[in-house]
């Protein structure tokens, strides 16, 4: 059988060659050329190749040595194929990415430094679009949809060609909300940590073996089905053992490491990339200091004074009391605390008096500014972590009020704002009072979650 084409042209020379239809109407022609793949790409061409005009041929190779080039569109996904490198044979996979801001009506992202499951929100226009291929309103219908449980989102803010645009994060749809004949479609979802890692189970895979921590982490990983570019694991010699239940999610496992760690934490990048490491760890996202103009920076503020958490004494212990510190806790003026409202805060066994003492004084300290919440809102900063300082400015200077620790950034139709909150009992450097007093009161207990008597399993022929 011979075919015949209507429309033919050269574009180049080059082996393997394959050519891909695009969702948006566009081509692009793939070829591989002294074992390096190259791509050249089409203008708009509505199915009509007599008048064709081919893009620069751009090197888009993912390895070296390349042959054997094929490749398949699947619809509503993307492109997979294979091509043959040196011995082996590997796989292509490229998803299609759209880009839908010209039909966002609302959306915000939510983040907490409790909490580094991040979130959105998003409500998107759902018009019919006679510029794509879909049948129906855009964005969901009745028999397809943008925004289809687990599909990736990734949030971009600009504005004009002028500036930079700033990365807000990655994240992926739990659900998605579309009425019949509606003008708009909800939808919402987590980031990698909660996707990937809130929702399975260990399984099968909850008895780890005695070993390194950071090989143990890693593992997990792994079994996670993360690509060893989506996470990095501060290297630490120190060696555990785990016993957890098969229903155990990975996220409940992963926490329950970090305690027998003491101070190891997790956060996700904007890259999607997940961290795992002390607070020291230089793969973290440096927290700074941010200044806000009073009138200026800031649409409204709204202040929280509650003595709850507040005390006039502190006094540091063992659980025998054989160690018995007291130590005055300064506080807010005007503030009239009761003389002898006291937080105890007990320590390890065998800690000394000396560094009894420094703990005390340590905790008193940062006790003087606990108490205060503040709120505000102001135009949209993307850039903003929770951790960051915040420090108000006026006529009379400035004010250090704390450490942002709630963030929600909302853009839209109604407008580029953010909102975050500031805890006065936290200082950049130093971090929140909460969290020092949970650090050197870990206790060391084995059991059957987590054994921290670290003794190796004995050599065979060894008692």
């Amino acid at each position: 059988m011979e075919l015949q084409f209507e429309d033919t042209g050269k574009v180049g020379k080059g082996k393997f060659p394959d050519f891909l239809q695009y969702y948006n109407t566009e081509g692009q022609l793939l070829y591989i050329e002294d074992g390096r793949l190259y791509g050249s790409a089409t203008e708009k061409i509505d199915g009509d190749f007599s008048v064709v005009n081919w893009g620069e041929s751009l090197d888009v190779s993912p390895d070296e040595n390349m042959s054997k080039l094929q490749v398949k569109t699947l619809p509503g996904f993307g492109i997979v194929g294979s091509y043959k490198n040196d011995d082996a044979q590997k796989l292509l996979i490229y998803e299609f990415q759209y880009d839908m801001s010209k039909y966002l009506s609302d959306g915000s992202i939510k983040l907490s430094i409790d909490n580094p499951i991040s979130s959105f929100t998003l409500t998107m226009e759902n018009p019919i679009d006679k510029e794509t291929e879909i049948k129906g309103p855009i964005v969901m219908n009745e028999k397809s949809t943008l925004l289809s449980p687990g599909a990736k989102i990734i949030f971009n803010f600009g504005m004009g060609d002028d500036f930079e645009e700033c990365k807000m994060g990655t994240f992926y749809v739990d659900r998605s909300d579309y009425s019949v004949k509606s003008n708009t479609v909800s939808a919402d979802g987590r980031n990698l940590i909660g996707k990937a890692l809130k929702d399975q189970t260990l399984n099968n895979n909850n008895s780890i073996s005695y070993g390194m921590i950071t090989n143990i982490i890693n593992e997990i990983f792994v079994k996670s089905n993360l690509g060893i570019d989506q996470y990095e694991v501060e290297y630490n010699t120190t060696n555990r053992r785990y016993k957890f239940d098969p229903n155990k999610t990975i996220y409940a496992a992963l926490e329950e490491i970090f305690r027998s760690m003491v101070d190891w934490k997790m956060e996700e990048t904007v890259n999607e990339e997940i961290i795992v490491g002390s607070p020291t760890y230089s793969l973290f996202s440096t927290r700074g200091m941010y200044n806000f103009q009073r009138n200026k920076d800031i649409f409204s503020r709204s202040i929280t004074m509650d003595d709850q958490e507040s005390y006039r004494k502190v006094c540091v212990h063992d659980s025998k009391w054989n160690i018995e510190v007291y130590e005055e806790v300064g506080t807010f003026s005007g503030w009239n605390l009761q003389s002898n409202k006291t937080l105890f805060v007990q320590v390890a066994e065998g800690t000394n008096l000396a560094n009894a003492q420094e703990i005390a004084i340590e905790i008193a300290s940062r006790l003087e500014r606990v108490g205060k919440i503040e709120t505000f809102t102001g135009p949209l900063r993307p850039q903003l972590l929770p951790g960051d300082g915040a420090t108000i400015m006026d006529e009379e200077g400035n004010t250090d009020l704390g450490l942002i620790t709630e963030i929600t950034h909302n853009f839209g139709k109604s407008g580029f704002f953010t909102n975050f909150t500031v805890d006065s009992g936290g200082r950049i450097g130093r971090g929140r009072l909460i969290d020092y007093i949970r650090m050197i009161d870990q206790k060391q207990e084995s059991g059957s979650i987590a054994y921290e008597d670290i003794i190796p399993d004995p050599i065979e022929g060894e008692g």
